[in-house]
């Protein structure tokens, strides 16, 4: 044991000896500082019951955290639902007093894109900021704790699917078990969603911006040989059509872009060959329509208007005259929605060996000077791009080829993003924050009929008033404060320090540039096993009457790389998410976690530590020769595109 401590002197002892004939080790006093407890002592994972720190915390082998079905390949069980042990309440409300459900009619115009629900109208999905154990794993009732839904589509019959895609689309979990490892799940395709915020309701599970960083962890094993088979002939994986994305075991942003985004009727802006199959759905409206007794949901065209004719009175002080307005909307940019709003993580290549992939896509900026004078003719250009880093094979050349002669293994994944500055609440939306891009307006002034707002019924005593609503607007100020967003991303591999990636942008998730119904549960999504099918297995009504059925395919609702091989090759769209983000993680799952804090070194091998004995991780200490350590210090543009350029005073 130590001989003395310098701590435990009431006054300065400079000349303090050390006996190195009495000093055979080094010890943790009481009266020592500055070291993490947690990492010393505790037998559980960091903040394993905090959930201030740990909100998301999944264990499949807990039923906890879900029902332990039995799920045969072939099935679809969507009360399969994965439920956070830990729930965030930073301002440690009384949970009883929020239990009560509210309900969202709404939600089936882009409910059943994803599987949540099997109908555009008709159903309604209900959120309450309590716990309410009695629907704990219901996919249609959501509480404080975040929850996550296996995903599938709905166009087969009777829904008629795009001549474009041949084959239908397989989502497919097995349920498995193993010694130690307990329940888990082998993907086939399939994997899990859930939204942890609804835009315009009352409902956030977890921040929309943390004050430093954040941590993701996931325990998953590649696959490397499958012990089923699908018709090839007939069905497919989104791997097999968007097999660069492979292995994608994390995403986090926008699910699709906004489904809504076109004028019903017309011609399409980029193929005047093509009359648009939604010219019969002018008369689409929202539930809150045909339905008074809904409060929560605002009346209006589920399609925007390409041209409004109305009639408004003025000079009303010498006699009122009548003035009929014909206003022409603008069209919208779908891709608008996207652009700093996605990120993934995947595994690649074989996988007994794989790569780790980071993949976002973010917005550039730079200004263009045009005209004869410096000071005139400004213009600024607003562009994407899509980053890639990828790493060395995670074990190295230590004993693992590509053969298939070395058994699957677990591995446990930890991916931390650091930002370089603190930042205090009242500062997360403003500095390199949403509210840099984020504008309050009416939807009134946004088609050009501001008189709206100062006529009947806003005038009327008791009248109904237009409510505000927000539109995203990128900016000089969103680049100008990208120091606000930057930090290290850092991936570790069974505690090991991995890569790091500096000047990372961080990604933060917003909500979409449209109205809260038409976004109920499309922005702020995390999935585990997989990355967004986007718009693949979109579904919109084929008329106006009831019941409404069968439900068609929009083709502008698909990337290129799909119309590309059709009949309507000429037509081209900014949907980007699907074939940049859509694909799937092949293997075994077993826990999901996600902090609200970046983890430090200590903290990961204290979780390496409690889960290496019962997935028999492999120990990167113990090799005899280790992986490369990458560190990236410039961004890797794997494609950079321009929109329509924005113009500032």
């Amino acid at each position: 044991m130590p001989t003395q401590n310098l701590n435990s002197y009431y006054y300065k002892k400079y000349k303090v000896l050390l006996n190195s004939n009495n000093y055979f080790d080094l010890t943790l006093a009481s009266d020592e500082r500055d070291y993490d407890e947690e990492v010393v002592f505790s037998n559980d994972l960091i903040s394993s019951n905090d959930g201030l720190k740990l909100p998301i915390k999944i264990d499949l082998s807990s039923t906890d955290n879900n029902l332990q079905n039995v799920i045969e390949f072939g099935d679809y069980d969507q009360t399969n639902t994965l439920v956070s042990s830990n729930y965030y309440n930073p301002n440690n409300l009384d949970l009883n007093c929020y239990s009560a459900f509210t309900g969202i009619c709404d939600v089936g115009l882009v409910g059943t894109d994803n599987g949540l629900f099997t109908g555009l109208t008709g159903q309604t999905l209900y959120y309450s900021m309590g716990i309410r154990n009695d629907f704990k794993f219901d996919p249609h009732y959501r509480d404080i704790r975040f929850k996550m839904v296996p995903v599938t589509g709905y166009t087969r019959q009777p829904n008629v699917v795009f001549s474009g895609r041949p084959k239908n689309t397989i989502y497919n979990i097995v349920s498995k078990s193993a010694n130690t490892v307990g329940y888990y799940h082998e993907l086939y395709g399939g994997f899990y969603q859930g939204f942890y915020k609804l835009k315009g309701y009352d409902y956030e599970v977890f921040p929309e911006r943390v004050n430093k960083g954040w941590t993701m962890e996931v325990v998953i094993k590649p696959r490397q040989f499958d012990d089923y088979e699908i018709d090839t002939e007939t069905e497919e994986y989104l791997n097999d059509v968007y097999p660069e994305n492979a292995g994608t075991f994390f995403y986090f942003g926008a699910r699709a872009e906004n489904k809504f985004y076109h004028y019903a009727t017309g011609t399409s802006e980029s193929f005047s060959g093509y009359s648009r199959i939604t010219s019969g759905l002018t008369c689409i409206e929202t539930c809150g329509c045909s339905n008074s007794a809904v409060t929560n949901s605002n009346c209006f065209s589920v399609y925007p208007h390409s041209t409004t004719t109305n009639e408004h009175s003025t000079n009303c002080k010498c006699g009122c005259l009548s003035e009929t307005v014909k206003v022409v909307s603008s069209p919208y940019d779908a891709k608008i929605d996207v652009l700093s709003n996605a990120l993934s993580i995947r595994l690649s290549g074989c996988a007994v060996n794989p790569v780790v992939v980071v993949k976002s896509i973010v917005t550039t900026g730079s200004c263009i000077t045009t005209g004869t004078c410096s000071t005139t003719g400004i213009t600024y250009s607003t562009g994407y791009t899509f980053e890639e880093f990828v790493s060395s094979p995670i074990y190295g050349t230590c004993y693992y080829d590509c053969e298939g002669n070395t058994d699957e293994r677990w591995v446990y994944i930890s991916a931390v993003f650091e930002r370089y500055r603190y930042l205090e609440d009242c500062d997360l939306l403003n500095k390199g924050g949403i509210n840099d891009i984020r504008k309050e307006t009416y939807q009134s002034s946004i088609d050009g009929m501001s008189y709206k707002l100062i006529s009947p019924p806003e005038t009327h005593s008791g009248g109904t008033k237009e409510q505000k609503i927000h539109i995203i607007n990128f900016n000089k100020k969103w680049y100008d404060e990208i120091k606000y967003r930057l930090g290290d991303l850092k991936i570790y591999v069974n505690g090991y320090l991995f890569m790091v990636i500096q000047n990372f942008e961080e990604i933060i998730p917003r909500e979409l540039n449209t109205e809260k119904e038409k976004q109920v549960g499309v922005p702020y999504n995390i999935s585990f096993g997989g990355g967004t099918q986007g718009l693949h297995e979109n579904l919109i009504f084929s008329s106006c009457t009831e019941p409404y059925v069968p439900y068609i395919q929009d083709p502008e609702l698909f990337p290129n790389n799909i119309l590309s091989a059709t009949t309507l090759s000429g037509l081209t769209t900014d949907i980007l998410l699907e074939q940049n983000f859509g694909g799937t993680f092949m293997g075994g799952i077993s826990q999901f976690r996600i902090y609200t804090n970046p983890l430090d070194f200590s903290q990961i091998q204290h979780n390496y530590r409690i889960l290496k004995d019962r997935f028999d991780l492999i120990d990167f200490w113990c090799l005899d020769c280790l992986p490369v350590f990458y560190l990236y210090t410039n961004y890797n543009y794997l494609e950079t595109q321009y929109y329509d350029p924005q113009y500032y005073e």
